[in-house]
């Protein structure tokens, strides 16, 4: 009897569930499965990995190990894990996300990157964030720009999007940014101001490709904020097209791109009057931001 309650204890530890939500996840077809056992883990016990890795044999009560496993059903679904915790890591900060939102991608840093080192010699910066969802990429620019000394800059971050204008505030008060937040068609509000720096990480899948995606993108994630029109060149178009009037002398522009895109990108920015443009390529060796200098 002694026996088949230890062995019934020992299903209930945390080492045990994690490697049962792993492997149910890997079943499910989620990539990283014991990535995210991990994570969910440390959500539902509010832990460190440190911690985690001193609880792994640690019995969980009830309460936690239903919490745990309904949390690890949902997605088995597919539906995204940064939704069903409510939060996202991006250059070092934790940014909230929730459904109806762009998902923050670590491929996305790079712009970040990016940005800060066409504007590392600029005492002061006046930057603007388009279709900036969560407000990632304005929001740790500013945050970065500040930590390394530059506390003047005025940053802007503008979506077209409800969801995202809410999100992206809560974000601004969550982690003290000194940022502004627009609700904005592109450029609409912005008729008569010009900005050192704009960047953007708009829609760029073209339509036809959107039933290729991932089915936690492709189902759960907003289209408003995937579908670049018939060649996901709408918007690169559109905002190269204008950002000449919104830019100040010696002014920036730093887009991602999807990973062929490059070629077009840059022709655009060349008819539009840019210079010094460079393409990046992210950490898989695919292009992923281009960038112009105003002269």
């Amino acid at each position: 009897m002694e026996s088949k309650e230890v062995n019934k204890d020992e299903k209930k530890t945390v080492f045990a569930l994690m490697k049962w939500a792993s492997d149910s996840l890997n079943l499910a077809g989620i990539e990283d499965s014991a990535f995210e056992s991990r994570d969910i883990m440390m959500f539902v016990l509010d832990c460190s990995m440190p911690e985690l890795l001193i609880k792994k044999s640690q019995i969980l009560d009830e309460i936690s190990i239903a919490r745990f496993k309904k949390i690890v059903k949902k997605r088995m679904t597919h539906y995204p894990l940064q939704y069903i915790l409510g939060s996202t890591g991006f250059m070092g900060f934790d940014f909230k996300c929730r459904e109806g939102v762009l998902i923050p991608r670590f491929d996305t840093e790079n712009l970040v990157v990016e940005a800060l080192e066409r504007t590392k010699s600029r005492k002061t910066i006046t930057a603007l964030d388009l279709c900036c969802g969560t407000g990632c990429i304005g929001i740790s620019y500013e945050l970065l720009r500040s930590e390394a000394g530059h506390d003047d800059d005025q940053v802007t971050c503008a979506d077209i999007s409800d969801f995202a204008i809410g999100l992206a505030k809560e974000n601004v008060e969550k982690l003290n940014a000194s940022v502004d937040i627009v609700q904005s068609d592109l450029f609409t509000q912005f008729e008569d101001t010009s900005f050192d720096l704009i960047m953007s990480n708009p829609p760029y899948i073209p339509t036809r490709e959107i039933f290729k995606l991932m089915k936690d993108v492709r189902d759960f994630e907003p289209h408003l904020a995937l579908d670049g029109d018939q060649d996901g060149l709408k918007f690169y178009r559109q905002i190269i097209d204008e950002a000449p009037d919104h830019l100040n002398k010696n002014g920036y522009l730093v887009l991602e791109i999807g990973y062929d895109q490059a070629t077009a990108v840059e022709n655009l920015m060349h008819r539009a009057g840019f210079s010094q443009i460079v393409c990046k390529k992210d950490l898989n060796g695919l292009d992923r931001v281009v960038s112009g200098k105003l002269m």
